[in-house]
């Protein structure tokens, strides 16, 4: 008998029962991230538009901005809406350096993803809506970039060689330095830089592009550009949730 082995086993076995067998929220006894109670208690995104995932009053509809002009990536998953929990712990994470709230966010994603292509194509590459070097450095670290490591860590469990690759050097750049989103109006950030992104770098032919939140959406649509001008023939956009309009 290994007695090494065994013991590390057992050490292991102590140590994820005593810190990791707890909800991430409350501190619940857990066999996940998060327990029953705290999953239930966020903001799902149910009735939203088909296209765009822009919570509305009745699901199976197309909001008047996708009726108007269709977002050019193909499709939006966003399980949730930027209010209550999910709003309080992306501000954590973003604000508060709160990076332990990166874990239970990015399995819940992973959660839904693996529903919603159980009977579709995985994309082959992930990348990551940056931020500036300038808020990086203020920040410490770069939420999506931290966010997408946890999210290929998740899927690579549980789909091996389906994975989607994720590039040892993100392609996308931001390059303008724009105020931070959270602190402008809608209509300042429709009118927002639309160059503030450069792509540097091989691009597959269908993408998953992921960002923590989408509001207005200008973001992701001028990424998605930038990626089908390279030569994507599909993006697929992955958000943890989306913001509701003020009316909703």
């Amino acid at each position: 008998m290994d007695w090494k082995k065994l013991s590390t086993t057992k050490i292991t076995q102590v140590y994820k029962s005593i810190f990791l067998d707890l909800c991430y929220i409350c501190n619940a006894k857990a066999q996940n991230t998060l327990c029953k109670s705290c999953h239930e208690g966020f903001p799902a995104n149910l009735n939203h538009c088909q296209h765009c995932k822009r919570p509305t009053q009745k699901s199976s509809i197309l909001c008047g901005q996708c009726q108007s002009s269709q977002p050019a990536y193909q499709v939006c998953i966003a399980p949730y809406r930027f209010e209550g929990i999910i709003k309080t712990l992306i501000h954590s994470i973003k604000f508060n350096q709160g990076t332990h709230y990166i874990r239970p966010l990015i399995y819940l994603l992973s959660e839904h993803l693996i529903e919603s292509y159980s009977s579709e194509s995985w994309p082959e590459q992930i990348l990551y809506v940056p931020s500036h070097p300038s808020r990086i450095k203020e920040r410490g670290f770069c939420q999506t970039k931290a966010m997408t490591t946890q999210l290929t860590r998740n899927l690579k469990e549980l789909l091996g060689e389906k994975c989607p690759a994720i590039p040892k050097n993100n392609p996308l750049r931001k390059i303008k330095n724009t105020k931070a989103q959270h602190s402008l109006s809608r209509k300042e950030r429709l009118k927002s830089p639309q160059s503030s992104y450069q792509l540097d770098g091989p691009i597959a032919k269908h993408v998953a592009l992921f960002d923590d939140v989408m509001t207005t959406g200008s973001t992701i649509e001028n990424c998605t550009k930038l990626l089908l001008k390279a030569g994507a023939e599909r993006v697929d956009v992955w958000v943890i949730a989306r913001t509701p309009d003020k009316e909703y």
